[in-house]
């Protein structure tokens, strides 16, 4: 795993988690999980809490951090953090934006990052 173990909390709302997958490839039928104490957020859940539309934190999601050169770890590039429901909706957190950017949409299955995971 990388340097956070695969498991990073959020710089902007503590009680969020984003869980990095082994693999870069979204199974949209996977029901993936988070770690005890934690559950695989909503859509709905991610949009309450990451709202603002513009960069200003300066503290990116992922990228360059707990050992990522950018985008990529273990040899794989890696985008979107993906919401329990995206495969309905398409909404994911990117490794690269600030992390109180809002919720985006990708229906894409690669450069699969991970999982958003909140504090239960």
């Amino acid at each position: 795993t990388d340097r956070c173990g695969g498991f990073c909390q959020s710089t902007y709302d503590r009680s969020v988690y984003y869980a990095v997958s082994s693999s870069n490839t979204w199974d949209k039928s996977k029901c993936y999980s988070c770690p005890g104490g934690y559950h695989w957020a909503s859509t709905e859940e991610g949009r309450k809490i990451f709202k603002n539309n513009n960069n200003w934190s300066g503290t990116d999601v992922y990228y360059n951090q707990c050992g990522w050169s950018g985008y990529v770890y273990g040899g794989l590039t890696r985008f979107y953090f993906r919401f329990r429901d995206s495969a309905s909706t398409s909404a994911c957190k990117n490794a690269g934006n600030n992390d109180e950017y809002k919720v985006q949409s990708n229906s894409g299955t690669s450069n699969f990052a991970g999982i958003v995971c909140i504090k239960d």
